[in-house]
């Protein structure tokens, strides 16, 4: 019985060493510049021996399903309703939402500023528009269009569709938004995301399991030509969600910026490209005080595109 509670014990030695390692530094704390606190977005993450990560990862999907569901606070933009407004005016069809939930324990553990990305499909007059409305992978889930599910996501539950009222409960929001070589790519997206729908979650973050995927992951494996960055982590190919949002910024991929949302307790703003890499660099920054990582090289991983 000890043995078999061995792995359940690792990782949560690992969550609470991480819960304290991956707190994001307010946004009015002291921090480097954007150029310079950037450069440590995303690196110098391994910092646990590789036993002990392998041990963890054994029961991560049982125990991920739990602290999926923990939150001690909604997100600050859910009691604002002129903000989700202002979100949604902002998104087209198959624009990528990068969203920032500090209030739930998963938003905690993922390193960074941004923990999840989805996919706004469309209401059904976009859809319609667009030329898929009638298509066999888009037919099917009309009735949850219809009922405001717009968004596509994968996380514990797998592939599946959301309402704004779900995707919209967190704190900041950045939006990106691909480019397609043609309306008839645009078209085959449309329907490969609704296609990915009822595929299983992978509790690992690996790009290279096709039985199951994740939230950037599933934008990657639907739009490959975006060139979304792949980087190693403990013998993982995996895209954290901070690094899509720098490389969107800097005009490293297929996304361009949109916009950027963030909110507090009481107040929210639109800010430009320029605050959100600030913002993310002082998540990394303060992320890299608090693990001692100014003894370390600054590199990152593997990044194999």
């Amino acid at each position: 019985m000890r043995r078999s509670l061995l792995p359940f014990g690792l990782l949560l030695a690992l969550i609470v060493l991480l819960e304290g390692c991956v707190r994001t530094a307010p946004v009015e704390a002291e921090r480097d510049s954007a150029p310079a606190g950037i450069r440590h977005c995303c690196v110098d993450m391994e910092d646990y021996p590789r036993w002990f990560v392998d041990a963890a990862r054994t029961v991560a999907p049982p125990l991920g399903t739990v602290l999926g569901q923990i939150a001690w606070r909604g997100g600050h933009l859910k009691s604002k309703p002129a903000a989700q407004a202002a979100i949604l005016a902002s998104l087209e069809p198959l624009d990528i939402v990068l969203v920032s939930s500090k209030g739930r324990t998963s938003g905690q553990l993922i390193p960074g500023l941004f923990g999840h990305a989805a996919v706004y499909l469309g209401n059904e007059a976009q859809l319609s528009r667009l030329g898929v409305a009638s298509s066999p992978q888009v037919r099917p889930h009309l009735p949850d269009i219809r009922a405001g599910m717009v968004f596509v996501e994968a996380d514990k539950a797998g592939v599946h569709l959301s309402k704004p009222s779900v995707v919209l409960n967190t704190d900041r929001v950045a939006i990106l938004r691909p480019s397609f070589a043609s309306l008839g790519r645009r078209r085959q997206v449309a329907g490969d995301y609704f296609g990915a729908i009822g595929m299983d979650f992978d509790f690992l973050f690996d790009v290279e399991t096709p039985e199951c995927t994740f939230c950037t992951e599933l934008i990657h494996r639907t739009m490959p030509e975006l060139r979304l960055p792949i980087q190693e982590l403990y013998g993982v190919r995996t895209i954290l969600p901070d690094r899509v949002a720098v490389a969107a910024v800097r005009r490293e991929t297929g996304l361009d910026f949109i916009g950027y949302v963030k909110a507090d307790l009481r107040t929210w703003r639109q800010a430009s490209d320029g605050v959100l890499v600030d913002d993310i660099a002082a998540a990394w920054s303060g992320r890299r005080q608090r693990s001692g990582g100014a003894a370390k090289t600054g590199r990152p991983g593997p990044d194999r595109r």
